[in-house]
């Protein structure tokens, strides 16, 4: 099989805000631990780390659907959200394909697995469509709790709740040090990605069905010139999702991630390109590969750029507050029980 051709500016992408993730886990991790300690921290909160609660991104969007009003406690995490859903619904699902480190993770373990036994793994229809559907039954619970099973006051309390104040720190609490059972399960996907293309995503990941879901009406997606289509097949023999991209003129699918990978498989330039639906017209002549990455990734920085510039990324909890509330967070007041959490007095 054959390594598919990536595109650099994409690939840089990824790189840099795999990066930045990183940076921001550590300083979060030493932001925490003298907090657990009872000690103040020598750094300061990183807001980013809000971009691990995509739950809380969630219910803030409702929040702020219903409301109006930005979630005061996590501000950053609602950004980081809107931001995703912004640039994964203009350019298909290129959140995963663009800014998710674990999607970047998944495309290096799929490679060492073609450079050591030659391809990819695929397993067969019957097994391999039933397993793509657990990603949005998980997807359709956390859905369903969020938009559904619970009232907009409801939520609005959960958001102001003491456990909310410290879900960060018990999230980071609940994996360092990772459990045997932790350990094991991240062994077996990685193996597991090795073989497999992308098992996460494409199976088990709920952000990835709540992007592709999106995706699924976005205005840019791949599409095909038939006339110019010399029927090579270039494009789906690298298709990391594993569409007949040969044989489509729009490749609407949610599994795409608009990573490109097949417009640059194809020989010849203009047959394959990400292009608006004719209905727009003038709109219809493609984008240089560039150019969409700039967009997709753009929006993203637009978006979590205009709340860090109107004062919506730090919450207005003191230090002195986290201190206190973190030393506690394992008392029943912090606790997650049922949906519902326990209101200070």
């Amino acid at each position: 099989m054959k390594l598919a051709r990536v595109l650099p500016a994409r690939r840089w992408v990824q790189i840099v805000m795999t990066l930045v993730i990183v940076a921001i886990g550590i300083q979060f991790t030493l932001w925490v631990i003298p907090h657990l300690n009872g000690q103040m921290p020598t750094v300061s909160r990183p807001p980013g780390a809000e971009g691990f609660l995509p739950i809380a991104g969630m219910m803030a969007t409702r929040h702020l659907l219903y409301t109006g009003e930005i979630d005061p406690i996590h501000p950053a995490g609602l950004a980081i959200f809107l931001g995703i859903c912004v640039m994964s619904i203009v350019v298909a699902k290129s959140f995963c394909s663009h800014l998710c480190p674990v999607g970047l993770v998944s495309e290096w373990l799929g490679r060492l697995g073609i450079h050591m036994v030659g391809r990819s793994l695929t397993p067969p229809k019957w097994l391999d469509i039933p397993l793509r559907g657990i990603k949005f039954l998980l997807f359709g619970f956390f859905g369903w709790a969020v938009w559904f099973a619970m009232s907009p006051r409801e939520i609005e309390g959960f958001m102001l709740s003491p456990y909310a104040k410290v879900v960060d720190a018990k999230m980071w609490a609940f994996f360092a040090p990772p459990s045997t059972t932790t350990i094991v399960v991240l062994a077996i996907l990685v193996i597991g990605s090795i073989f497999v293309r992308d098992l996460w995503c494409r199976y088990l990941c709920p952000y990835g069905a709540l992007v592709g879901v999106l995706g699924r009406f976005a205005i840019f997606k791949i599409g095909r010139d038939a006339d110019l289509c010399t029927d090579c097949r270039a494009c789906t023999d690298v298709c990391p999702a594993r569409l007949p991209v040969h044989r489509l003129s729009r490749v609407s699918s949610i599994e795409c991630t608009s990573c490109q990978d097949c417009v640059l498989a194809c020989p010849v330039e203009g047959c394959l390109n990400i292009r608006a639906p004719r209905v727009l017209g003038g709109w219809q002549r493609w984008m240089k590969p560039v150019t969409a990455v700039a967009l997709a990734v753009g929006l993203w920085v637009v978006i979590v750029g205009g709340f860090r510039v109107t004062g919506y990324w730090h919450n207005d909890i003191s230090e002195q507050e986290y201190n206190y509330r973190i030393q506690e967070m394992n008392s029943p007041l912090y606790s997650h029980i049922g949906g519902t959490v326990p209101v200070e007095e």
